[in-house]
């Protein structure tokens, strides 16, 4: 019989705690939840919960902005961004624009930009390094386009400074993520997809304190799905951890609830044996006998025990010669 091996998995997709409407409610329904939070029978576990989210939300949210704000080589066309992405109306925009293309015209500006941009303005700006720019009508959705254009690109070097900052990934494995010979809406996907894994590890990193050994393996699983699948912010990515590495977080965190898959032999001959662990009781004539319990006594001697029940238990098929 082989030996059996553990193999655990961090299930990750970042989820926030912001309420979403669902429908109409009628008067009646209204006036049964108000009559219900007057009487005080609401549970506050649930208002506990999302406070939590909220609390956990906003801390991933600060770090992601600090992300943003640490680049110091900000190219004339990033800084410009910076400046117009407020801008208030369509007249407003089309001024801008008008200003800074007659000044690169009249030669009165010469703005240095980043290789490799690929906007409308940053070609602009290029070619008015040898006095010689085309023409450019500011007129229907052309405005919205450059700005899309530089937002894009300044986007893009930012979550590219992260990953290869943070050495979690190379600029050759990123290229499907940043290329411009794709059409913007292709673009506005790719830069999803990097703000998807950017949260992804953010969210590692601050909730779970996990370090570079880690995240580095983490990143290339999210870069592979993406560079073969679509942006999809739901699915769940299974990253692997060792035991060692979730200890400390799991005996200062106090789970309510262990999930364990236990897989022995490869291929048709695997076999896989789920067991779930929780604080609370299935049924409540579990706490008056031990059936299905278990201690941590054992591992944790001098501290007060915790009683785990166990919830399900589930095993594959095994096939007998």
């Amino acid at each position: 019989m082989p030996i059996l091996g553990t193999s655990q998995t961090i299930p990750c997709c970042p989820a926030t705690g912001t309420l979403k409407k669902e429908g109409t409610r009628d008067r009646g329904e209204n006036q049964k939840d108000l009559k219900k939070k007057l009487d005080g029978s609401c549970v506050s576990g649930n208002r506990n919960g999302m406070e939590k989210i909220k609390c956990d939300t906003e801390a991933v949210d600060s770090s992601i902005k600090s992300i943003f704000s640490e680049r110091g080589d900000l190219d004339f066309a990033e800084q410009l961004w910076c400046k117009m992405k407020c801008v208030s109306s369509y007249q407003e925009l089309i001024a801008c624009f008008t200003l800074v293309l007659e000044s690169l015209e009249c030669g009165e500006i010469q703005p240095w930009i980043h290789h490799g941009s690929g906007s409308l303005l940053s070609k602009l700006i290029q070619q008015s390094y040898h006095g010689k720019m085309e023409a450019v009508s500011l007129t229907g959705i052309t405005p919205v386009q450059m700005l899309l254009e530089i937002g894009l690109d300044k986007m893009k070097k930012d979550y590219v400074s992260f990953f290869i900052g943070q050495e979690l990934a190379t600029l050759t494995s990123l290229d499907c993520f940043i290329s411009t010979s794709v059409d913007l809406q292709e673009q506005v996907h790719c830069v999803q997809k990097l703000h998807h894994m950017l949260e992804i590890m953010v969210s590692c990193t601050v909730l779970l304190q996990f370090k570079h050994e880690s995240l580095f393996p983490w990143t290339q699983i999210c870069i592979k799905y993406y560079r073969e699948n679509p942006l999809d912010e739901k699915h769940v990515f299974q990253l692997p951890v060792s035991s060692a590495l979730v200890k400390t977080f799991c005996q200062d965190s106090h789970l309510e609830v262990w999930k364990v898959d236990i897989s022995s032999g490869h291929g048709p001959k695997e076999v896989k044996t789920t067991w779930q662990v929780s604080t609370n009781p299935p049924v409540e004539h579990m706490m008056s006998n031990s059936t299905g319990l278990l201690s941590d006594s054992t591992v944790n001697a001098g501290i007060e025990e915790k009683m785990y029940f166990i919830t399900v238990v589930k095993c594959s098929q095994v096939h007998f010669r």
